[in-house]
């Protein structure tokens, strides 16, 4: 078995994540950075890994790890990043870019993003870039629900996929409604008309149904009680009502809020951006991600006295440096 760290996974510099626990225990493989080949009869397969790390950092690790085709194999890229092309990224919390992937791979699969994809890629093509999604539904979003959860299958003689719907699955069900300045009983009474049709259909299990309830409502109180609408289809459906409407008072505010939102960004992205730019600035090495982690986790102490052991490092070489050039002068 073969693996990558994804989100969760990831732990600072002097910690061992889930994944290299497997690994040291021979549980599976973990592919971070590395690349393991595997031959069966006349076929050879190249499967390399880059493991999740901050979107912050994506682009420079894959310049700095780059990584390559093996030749005269089926070559496989894993890796688990946001992609632009599919989440949204701004210049603060940036993403990869589908052309910013390595070149000249038949296959790369992109963990992270949990619903199925796929397109293909490259100057002619030649890759296939798999969104396999995942085998659970996460979050019944619009995007995601409606769309069987299952494996992939790759055929590397083919270059062709099969995919495989996991048997027995729960139907979800994502639905929007739109109101445009109208009243509580209409707005309830069209809730009702929706989850009446859907009622006429058959399900082997009792699915989850999520219902958005979008646009303005008459007045300036926007909170409804969905009690009696809930309670009335229980046993029907997991259901659930999630009020979005907005009084006139409340849209003006949106749109304040949204932008003092598109000018932020996400406190660890932030955090990372800070101690980056303060080693850039004062050309010092450290590990960002594993000091930010200390901090995180209340571990001040661990945080400074690994701090100061790479900036007496940073110093030493500095001083060995300048003692090299007087010498030479």
């Amino acid at each position: 078995m073969i693996a990558i760290a994804g989100t969760h996974e990831r732990r600072g510099k002097d910690v061992t994540n889930p994944v290299e626990l497997m690994d040291s225990t021979g549980y599976l493989i973990n592919l971070h950075g590395e690349t393991a080949i595997y031959k069966k009869g006349n076929e050879t397969v190249a499967i390399t890994g880059i493991s999740g790390v901050p979107e912050t950092f994506a682009k420079d690790v894959f310049e700095k790890i780059d990584p390559k085709p093996e030749q005269e194999c089926t070559n496989i890229f894993l890796m688990h990043q946001s992609v632009g092309e599919y989440v949204y990224t701004d210049e603060k919390s940036p993403g990869l870019k589908l052309e910013e992937l390595p070149k000249g791979f038949d296959l790369i699969i992109n963990g992270h993003i949990h619903w199925k994809n796929q397109c293909r890629i490259g100057p002619d093509k030649e890759t296939l870039f798999l969104l396999p999604g995942s085998t659970i539904t996460t979050q019944i979003r619009k995007n995601e629900a409606g769309k069987d959860k299952g494996v992939t299958i790759y055929d590397t003689q083919t270059k062709e996929t099969e995919f495989l719907p996991i048997i027995s699955q729960r139907k979800v069900i994502y639905n929007e409604i739109r109101c445009n300045n109208e009243d509580i009983k209409t707005i309830k009474k069209k809730i009702i008309e929706y989850l009446s049709g859907l009622n006429k259909e058959k399900f082997e299990k009792r699915p989850l149904v999520r219902i958005k309830v979008i646009g303005q409502i008459e007045g300036n109180n926007h909170r409804i009680d969905f009690s009696d609408i809930l309670k009335n289809y229980e046993k029907d459906f997991i259901l659930s009502l999630k009020n979005n409407l907005d009084s006139e008072k409340q849209t003006k505010n949106k749109e304040l809020v949204a932008q003092l939102i598109k000018n932020t960004m996400s406190i660890d992205s932030m955090g990372l951006k800070i101690m980056k730019d303060y080693a850039d600035k004062e050309k010092i090495t450290f590990d960002y991600n594993h000091i930010f982690e200390l901090l995180a986790e209340g571990n001040v102490d661990a945080a400074e006295k690994n701090l100061l052991e790479n900036l007496t490092d940073n110093i030493d070489e500095k001083l060995n440096e300048k003692t090299d050039k007087k010498i030479d002068d």
